[in-house]
């Protein structure tokens, strides 16, 4: 693209945002065209009310809490069914309301709370009042199905069902990340034990499969010890390897050597976190640690669903913690913005000093928190990077941190285990971003951080070095799943849900005090002594030792 063509795209840019256009009018369809309409068979998921909304959140506080008298007693999948069965007789209703609507095909999930319905296009779209189109994206070789507007539901049903799932939002496709310098520096040298249930996974979307030919490559050339992955769900294996997922699974076995480790890939262009919580739970096989490099901003997700999204997908990863499984999220790469870069197009062109400040009032009216690396039951992992001679104090440009959203999760009442925390920030911090762009009252992340800049992959036989929160998640996620073969042999319960033990124990991790995620934007939060919303409760990497006595406990 020319230099002329360069600046018209980024006034157009310039001019939506100026303009008032939403983030989710402008933005949220990421590349993807409206085609025709919709026909043939689709699948979503409705998930229904729970009798008993705050039970599994509840004990998932109980159980993870390391001051508690039931810290570690999960539930084992009999008592989760018992608490998340849904308002009495909602099954029933609805399945008979599609029923009369001529959509037969409905399952239930095991546990009892989420229909799975396969229908024609036509009959779903008359059924909710929506308009589904055929959408095709410029760079991808697929299409999909989408509703261009929210559902309505008759009175009949309308308390019996929570949300629906899989016929809104958009995905993103993913895209390289930045390749750079890099050097080893892992500090980790424990491996399996080879006597216990130990093990860690990796979620990947949109057609993001790993070479296992790369695999082997990698292990070979920094002298790890030879692994294969235990067990592939969908077509996650391919003779092409993709950064991506070469990355996640490379990494999570560099750091937890020789934990039996699995690989799902879900089908499609799909990025359904719905649908891959519901196989994680209805697997009795399930791995006890899992890592998830993706995501998007979370109002994105709410203009493209609706405000029950955010509660309801946190709900489901708790229903794991219950189950003593640890979930981590990459924080996204773009500092405050979560998958945005809302000024990276116009930084880049250098434009003057006018127009930046022109960017300054139209575009950073406010930060975007990650989804869903901010939800509480989520542990987000952010980034930091090495010196020159080795040491590591900084975090990145780009960790994804701040605060999510109050309305969603406020500090006071979904995570209370970080107010000192994160008091202690605010108060102690003496460059702060202006208050207006961001809700002080919610839930703050990254909940922890590793090094995520330079590392080496090997993809389709080549060596190249990558960067962002997608090499830090699967870090982290190995050095949990050791730690966890450590507990499990000294018969001791896995760790399930990190967050309160972490923030409890912020001895175990280094501090890092610089750095500042204001990624390709003007304002950024800056490290500090302590937890900031840049690394977290700070970098667990080179204390996997130092973590056993508090973990052990």
């Amino acid at each position: 693209m020319n230099f002329a063509c360069k600046i018209v795209a980024a006034a157009a840019v310039l001019f939506a945002y100026v303009s008032g256009l939403s983030h989710a009018a402008s933005l949220s369809l990421g590349g993807w065209t409206a085609m025709e309409p919709a026909t043939g068979i689709i699948q979503f998921h409705i998930a229904l009310r729970h009798a008993y909304p705050n039970a599994i959140v509840d004990k998932l506080f109980d159980v993870s809490d390391p001051s508690s008298a039931n810290y570690g007693k999960h539930w084992n999948r009999e008592e989760l069914m018992r608490h998340a069965q849904p308002v009495d007789g909602a099954a029933k209703r609805v399945t008979n309301w599609l029923h009369a609507a001529d959509i037969i095909d409905v399952t239930n999930n095991w546990c009892g709370d989420i229909l799975t319905v396969r229908a024609p296009a036509e009959h779903v779209s008359r059924l909710f009042s929506l308009d589904l189109h055929r959408f095709s994206h410029r760079d991808v070789n697929t299409t999909i199905v989408r509703a261009t507007n929210l559902w309505t539901l008759p009175t009949s049903v309308a308390a019996d069902i929570h949300t629906l799932f899989g016929l809104h939002g958009f995905p993103v496709p993913r895209a390289s990340a930045l390749p750079t310098i890099f050097c080893i520096h892992t500090g980790v040298t424990d491996s399996f034990s080879g006597n216990t249930n130990a093990s860690q996974a990796l979620a990947e979307f949109q057609l993001q499969a790993y070479s296992p030919k790369d695999l082997a490559a990698f292990l070979n050339e920094f002298n790890l010890p030879s692994q294969t992955v235990r067990n592939v769900t969908g077509s996650g294996q391919s003779a092409i390897g993709h950064t991506e997922a070469n990355l996640d699974v490379q990494y999570i076995m560099a750091m937890g050597s020789l934990i039996p480790t699995d690989f799902y890939l879900q089908k499609g262009m799909d990025f359904d976190l719905l649908a891959w919580s519901q196989d994680v739970a209805a697997n009795p096989s399930s791995a006890l640690v899992w890592s998830v490099s993706y995501g998007e901003d979370i109002e994105t997700i709410v203009s493209s669903f609706d405000s029950t999204y955010p509660s309801r997908f946190n709900t489901e990863v708790a229903k794991l913690g219950t189950l003593g499984i640890s979930v981590l999220f990459a924080s996204g790469d773009s500092g405050v913005y979560s998958r945005q870069s809302p000024i990276f197009l116009l930084t880049f062109l250098q434009l003057t000093s006018i127009l930046i400040q022109i960017v300054n009032e139209a575009v950073d009216k406010e930060f975007r928190p990650d989804f869903p690396a901010s939800l509480p039951a989520i542990t987000g992992v952010g980034a930091t990077t090495l010196n020159f001679d080795g040491s590591e104090d900084t975090g990145t440009s780009f960790s994804g941190g701040g605060f999510c959203l109050s309305q969603f999760f406020s500090r006071n009442q979904s995570c209370s285990y970080q107010n000192a925390a994160v008091n202690r920030f605010f108060a102690t911090s003496s460059n702060l971003p202006p208050s207006k762009l961001y809700d002080s009252k919610g839930c703050g992340y990254p909940d922890v951080s590793a090094q995520g800049e330079n590392f080496e992959v090997v993809v389709n036989g080549l060596t190249m070095p990558v960067s962002g929160t997608s090499a830090s998640c699967p870090t982290v996620a190995g050095i949990v799943a050791l730690l966890n073969d450590i507990r499990l042999k000294n018969n001791k319960p896995p760790l399930g849900w990190l967050n309160p033990l972490f923030y409890a124990h912020p001895e175990v991790f280094n501090d890092m005090t610089k750095g500042t995620n204001k990624g390709s934007g003007i304002y950024g939060f800056t490290a500090t002594t302590g937890w900031d919303p840049v690394t977290g409760v700070e970098n667990s990497f080179d204390n996997c030792r130092s973590s056993r006595k508090s973990y052990m406990r």
